[in-house]
């Protein structure tokens, strides 16, 4: 905890250097920030890219399986399966 704190605290201490600094050293800084802010876009994008692609191919598997494996859905209308007989209660204090 002692060192969390620690890096925060020069973190704080680097905002507070670089607002002190002139306002063309700071466009310089930026300037030459934006090519990291460029790569952390790209790599943003990247990750959606590839999670569309994982849901495009597993998807499909995915839906041919359920309808293979899980059983159809009973409707209302079908009669039940004799032996099955619906009980109604109510409770009495």
């Amino acid at each position: 905890m002692i060192e969390f704190t620690r890096y925060a605290g020069q973190v704080q201490g680097f905002g507070g250097q670089f607002t002190r600094l002139p306002s063309w050293a700071r466009f310089v800084v930026g300037i030459f920030a934006i090519p990291g802010i460029v790569l952390a876009a790209l790599s943003l994008f990247g990750l959606l890219v590839s999670i569309l692609a994982l849901s495009i191919l597993a998807l499909p598997v995915y839906v041919i399986l359920k309808r293979l494996t899980l059983p159809a859905t009973i409707s209302k209308d079908e009669p039940q399966s004799p032996g099955v007989k619906r009980v109604e209660s109510t409770l009495v204090e």
